[in-house]
């Protein structure tokens, strides 16, 4: 596809000539010639997600595999560290549901079409696609079974058989028909699978909730909530039915609340109803009682009482979650929504350990439900900052909880870790969560290790920027963290799929093995992370480091106190300044916290000890506040806070690796601090302004940066520090020199204006320099201030240099400090440049236009050597971030790497090279990171108990009777390796990791060790001496009834063997039939 790419000269101009003859005398540093057909561009990766960009959310526990559904019709897949995959979709309506069913296949549904799409995590291709014959409303899928139920708007249930890729002939039509015909026609509202028996699934309706046998093809319990007058929830049901409105005389009429969705206990006995008066219906699903009703707040709705108040503003329920531990009988309600109050918060019911069902009344039931043992919690969630009339509108709509390993059952709720939340804008949240208590809500996520697109939206990027880093300056600071245990202090969100390098990658034009390419974001919540994404190589954990400072900092009861608005990171002297929408400014240094020191987020700095003021500005030590994760590992701990009397907005800031730090704010104020010898503050002026009399307008620095070279005709170099403003873009220099005590101090030297001057325009203040390029007049050669030049100052070293200025629509280079060598005019608008190594042929200017190209300049002269059209697939994505200016945070780096921003949270890799010396054929596919495991295999699902099987609450049904009974007896074998592949890992190819009490009788010993399901471990209470006690004689007759539940299991599997036989010779006879009479023939 890159045979497309157009690479043309470009015409010589008058500027060439004069920038000619301005430069006649200098060393030409860019090559004598380049052949502009032999160099282009190939995307290398893309990193990051579109915010609020996320409509559908699934997880698989056994492959640990997440995949999510976007806006803009991708779906995409994402395992361990960065490990991710993008299936693109041309469809108009969005994918809202996602299914992985059995290990190998992940299913799309675009509900409004009725489109199915059935995706290989083996091959990562479409395998086979489906229209059903209606919008899809609901749909349901098991992690060990072959079949997909689809509800339709109409009220039936289809079954789509994934591994053979055709509906099959089962169908069940309107069953709220069958229940309730004078209702008025209402879609499938939600399917939940029974959590002990394959046979019987759960189906919601609009006015009503039923438990279907797709066995004997009957409904078993009817589940209609209907309240009457008097009640306590009358009034406020009566209310949500009327489409809020109040009728003037009130309403004698009984009312069925709507429904929204129902679940399964994970025991499979009782029933939970949701309504959209929010009101919980618990019932036993056995007899189709109901045992309570309640809502978040109040309990005994149904049950006279004064009646509830009617809310001025309604707020519902949004859906639930039947959480359960590891111990399946220990269970959590998670409720999103239903809070007028604030529609950032998680409701928990913690119900503890369930009650023994055969021995507890219904009467007692409701009081365990009404009454959860171990309380009711908030979860509190830090929504993104958005507008004020956006974020009052923000709920979160729906939770996914994160299993734990291999524990794919009860509908995805067994014994999770974390919370996925998703909002009703498509934001994404994270929360830390334990089904048995302890740390719940927790927000902290510098141990936790995301994905790298998933972590560029939560919380969302603020600030990025990719530095080149020399090699042993990072891989110094990985060992240390690795020495330092920080490995073991940090968890991967998910642990599936591998990542793969892709050979067919060419090396860029100044590919160095000597350096790496690190991402530097600071992100909302105080969060900074640095990433290596150098080509092939960021495939690890420990090419990661989060730093998470908001449990130190003060936030003033405001999230935007703690937002960062600029990150600079300096590796070889190991600091960091990070800005924060507060207008303070934190130092961290790299080192290893004594101890945690609790969360300081809600106290304030009066305590701080003053390190060193000059001004009105100070720098307070808060290394006694550092807390949190950071806290942890050896990391960028937080250690001074900069502080102004008066707050004021940073524009910009810079850490140098000499250890000099410089931040500009919107007044005009400029501070230079001296961090590593320090810190002290070494110049504060009120404004930048009092260096450019002859400028008019609010001038404030937009940029800076520190380099070594002579300054002038010196014969000697300093360090000096170079600051752009607006206001027509003028630059200001700045000696730093040493003083007798030791320290150093910040000398004005020199000004150039109008480096970026337009006439007629009506906001001067808006005409910027956007970057400051220093370079050596020799070589080409970055000479921004580093350790190893600052050691040879005191030998006289001499290092002539230029410094290259860009802005929106002039490149100039001057030598210091007045010298304009050479000027362009880029009429396309320059959103961002870079000196590249050209092979060992010399230096070249990369400069990305606003039509999407990318030119190389000349150094000095600036003349035009070539344009290189961006790939036409690639330009369709970033075509918007060219045209509304975000592209301006690219960054093109000296290696040939450009890494275009396409939004504020995604990036594209793109790679400059030259064909000639390519190894690989670009027609060779890309390779992609492998997601299918074949050894993780699915466990046995958890099966109901000998005595419920007895009683006739549960029917025993094996898969592959219910795949005779749905897909017929003429279901034709795959021709696929996938179908091989998902067979090979699940439970049916896997008999010896029994469940519950089917497992084969010369394996039950064994079955507790190898089965991937624990035994539920009941807690044991104490009993009187004599065994007559209260709780002792419970206790008697609770163990007597399961030991006569585990004599029947124990008779049930022995007799299992006698009968298999004869079970088997009919079996086929009896569902044939079954199947027939179910078509009417």
């Amino acid at each position: 596809m890159f045979s497309k790419l157009k690479s043309k000269k470009a015409p010589l101009s008058l500027s060439s000539v004069s920038n000619a003859i301005k430069s006649s005398g200098s060393k030409d540093l860019s090559p004598a010639s380049i052949h502009p057909k032999e160099l282009s561009l190939e995307t290398v990766t893309q990193l990051g997600l579109p915010k609020d960009s996320i409509v559908a959310l699934a997880y698989d526990p056994v492959q640990s595999l997440l995949a999510v559904a976007t806006s803009t019709n991708e779906v995409r897949v994402y395992g361990q560290n960065t490990v991710e995959v993008v299936f693109e979709f041309n469809v108009k309506s969005p994918i809202t549901i996602l299914k992985f069913v059995k290990g190998v296949y992940l299913v799309a549904i675009t509900p409004s079409s009725g489109g199915i799409t059935v995706l290989s995590l083996h091959s990562k291709k479409i395998l086979s696609t489906f229209s059903a014959p209606g919008a899809i409303t609901a749909a349901e899928a098991d992690p060990s079974l072959d079949f997909l139920i689809l509800g339709l708007a109409n009220g039936s249930l289809l079954f789509y058989d994934v591994d053979r890729f055709f509906l099959t002939p089962l169908r069940v039509d309107n069953l709220q028909k069958r229940v309730l015909p004078k209702q008025k026609m209402s879609p499938v509202l939600h399917i939940e699978w029974h959590p002990r028996d394959i046979g019987t699934v759960l189906v919601t309706y609009s006015h009503c909730a039923l438990v279907y046998s797709i066995v004997s093809g009957d409904i078993k319990s009817t589940l209609i909530y209907q309240i009457s007058k008097g009640a306590k929830g009358f009034e406020l049901s009566s209310f949500v039915a009327n489409g809020g409105k109040k009728k003037m005389f009130g309403s004698s009429k009984d009312v069925i609340p709507e429904l929204t969705e129902a679940h399964f206990h994970p025991n499979g006995l009782h029933v939970l109803t949701l309504h959209r008066d929010n009101t919980i219906a618990f019932w036993d699903a056995a007899g189709s009682v109901l045992i309570q009703t309640r809502n978040i707040f109040e309990s005994g709705l149904h049950l006279p009482g004064p009646p509830l108040e009617v809310p001025e503003i309604f707020c519902p329920i949004q859906s639930v979650r039947w959480i359960c531990a590891e111990d399946p009988e220990i269970t959590q309600l998670i409720i999103c929504g239903g809070d007028a109050n604030s529609g950032n918060l998680i409701h928990v019911l913690d119900f503890g350990l369930t009650l023994k069902y055969s021995i507890t009344s219904n009467e007692k039931q409701a009081i365990f439900y009404s009454q959860p043992s171990q309380g009711q919690r908030i979860l509190p969630v830090t929504f993104n900052l958005r507008k004020p009339e956006h974020a009052a509108n923000e709920v979160i709509s729906s939770a996914l909880p994160i299993c734990g390993d291999n524990q794919p059952y009860f509908n995805g709720n067994h014994n999770p870790s974390y919370l996925l939340l998703l909002s009703n804008y498509g934001a994404l949240y994270i929360l830390q969560f334990s089904a048995v208590g302890g740390s719940q809500g927790g927000t902290d996520l510098g141990g936790l290790l995301l994905p790298p697109s998933i972590a560029s939206i939560h919380p969302p990027v603020t600030c990025s920027k990719v530095q080149t880093v020399r090699r042993v300056d990072w891989f110094s600071i990985m060992s240390t963290r690795a020495s330092g245990g920080a490995s073991a202090k940090t968890r991967l969100l998910l642990r599936g799929g591998a990542p793969v390098e892709d050979s067919s990658a060419p090396k860029p034009i100044g590919y160095n093995d000597g350096f790496r390419n690190v991402l530097v974001t600071g992100h909302e919540g105080g969060l900074v992370r640095l990433l290596d994404i150098t080509k092939l190589e960021f495939s690890e954990a420990e090419s990661l480091v989060q730093i998470s400072l908001k449990e130190t900092l003060y936030n003033n009861g405001n999230p935007k106190s703690v937002r960062i608005v600029f990150v600079s990171c300096a590796f070889e002297s190991r600091e960091m300044l990070v800005a924060l929408g507060s207008g303070d400014v934190v130092v961290c240094k790299f080192g290893k916290s004594p101890g945690a020191h609790g969360n300081h987020s809600g106290k304030n700095y009066k305590d701080a000890p003053v390190q060193h003021s000059n001004g009105n500005a100070r720098l307070l030590d808060i290394r006694d506040r550092i807390s949190g994760s950071v806290a942890a590992t050896q990391t960028f701990l937080p250690v001074s806070l900069l502080q102004l009397e008066d707050k004021d907005t940073v524009t910009c800031l810079k850490m140098n690796d000499i250890g000099f730090a410089v931040i500009g704010y919107k007044s005009g104020r400029l501070i230079v601090c001296d961090i590593t010898r320090g810190p002290a503050i070494i110049l504060n002026i009120d404004s930048v302004s009092q260096h450019l009399v002859s400028v008019t307008g609010d001038c404030y620095p937009t940029v800076a940066e520190f380099s070594i070279m002579e300054y002038g005709q010196d014969g000697y170099s300093s360090i000096l520090l170079l600051v752009g403003t607006n206001c027509g873009g003028n630059l200001i220099i700045f000696k730093i020199v040493p003083m007798s005590n030791g320290g150093f101090e910040v000398v004005f030297a020199d000004k150039t204006t109008n480096l970026n001057y337009k006439s007629g325009v009506d906001d001067p203040s808006t005409l910027k320099l956007d970057q400051i390029i220093p370079i050596s007049s020799t070589n080409g050669n970055s000479t921004v201030a580093g350790l190893e030049m600052f050691r040879k100052l005191s030998q006289g070293v001499v290092i002539p240099g230029y410094v290259i200025t860009t802005s929106n629509r002039d490149l100039r280079v001057i030598k210091l400090p007045k010298t304009k060598l050479s000027h362009k005019v880029i009429e396309d608008n320059c959103l961002s440049c870079g000196v590249m190594q050209f092979h060992d042929k010399g230096k070249v200017l990369a400069v990305l236009v606003k039509s999407g190209f990318l030119k190389f300049c000349s150094l000095p002269t600036l003349n035009d050597i070539v344009d290189i059209q961006i790939p036409k697939e690639i330009y369709g994505r970033i075509e918007r971030a060219l045209t509304s200016g975000i592209a301006a945070e690219s960054d093109l780096l000296s290696t040939g790497d450009c890494f275009i921003r396409s939004s504020k949270t995604e990036f594209v890799h793109l790679s400059t090279y030259d064909k000639g010396k390519r190894i690989h054929s670009s027609s060779k596919e890309h390779a992609t990171d492998l997601l299918f495991n074949e050894n993780a295999i699915i466990p046995p699902r958890p099966s109901a108990s000998a005595l419920s099987w007895a009683k006739g609450q549960t029917t025993y049904t094996s898969s592959a009777d219910l795949a005779h009974l749905i897909a017929g007896p003429n279901r034709k074998p795959a021709k696929h390796p996938e179908s091989q592949l998902a067979y090979n890992i699940s439970p049916e190819a896997n008999p010896n990791s029994g469940y519950g009490g089917y497992a084969a009788a010369g394996n039950q010993a064994s079955s507790s060790k190898t089965r991937g399901y624990a035994e539920p471990v009941r807690r044991s209470t104490t009993t009187t001496s004599s065994g007559l006690g209260t709780q002792g004689w419970m206790r008697s007759l609770q163990s007597g009834i399961e030991s006569v539940e585990e004599t029947f299991n124990g008779y049930a599997n022995s007799a299992s063997e006698a009968m298999t036989e004869g079970y088997e010779s009919q079996k086929k006879s009896l569902y044939s039939a079954a199947l027939k009479d179910k078509m009417g023939f």
